[in-house]
């Protein structure tokens, strides 16, 4: 993943494309900061599970800025943050949505034979072991909660 947001950065400096260039500068900046943190060097690579990770959060904390530009009506900066937040998607794995994340869910729940919300941590579990970082945390737990009534 290092090469690839490495090779895309070069490609938008070359593009002068501005908006591109900073957002990937902070994705890398981000990558780095977690590579050091991990005890490597900056230039060090991370696990495909750890750089997700990383992607996750950058995503995560676009996310609430759009929430919170658009509480208070600033519209211009909310869109470019979620046009941020596209740009950094393309660097995810595919993710379970909708009718997938449900029908994964309800295998766990079978699986498992969970009944009751008391039963949702172990839900939960169950889909990390099976899908990892493929699905939305918070979506999943409000499935979850729906279908365990």
């Amino acid at each position: 993943m290092l090469e690839r947001l490495q090779a895309d950065l070069k490609a938008a400096m070359l593009a002068k494309n501005g908006a591109l260039t900073n957002v990937l500068r902070s994705a890398l900046s981000a990558y780095r900061n977690e590579a050091v943190a991990k005890g490597l060097s900056p230039q060090g690579v991370l696990s495909d599970t750890e750089a997700v990770a990383v992607f996750k959060r950058l995503v995560k904390s676009r996310e609430d800025s759009v929430e919170q530009f658009t509480k208070v009506g600033q519209t211009e900066r909310a869109a470019t943050e979620q046009t941020e937040i596209e740009i950094l998607k393309a660097y995810l794995p595919a993710m379970l949505e909708g009718v997938q994340l449900e029908a994964a869910i309800k295998a766990v729940i079978a699986e498992t034979g969970a009944q009751s919300k008391k039963d949702m941590g172990m839900v939960m579990k169950g889909l990390q072991a099976a899908h990892g970082t493929s699905y939305d945390g918070k979506a999943a737990s409000q499935i979850v909660q729906a279908l365990l009534n």
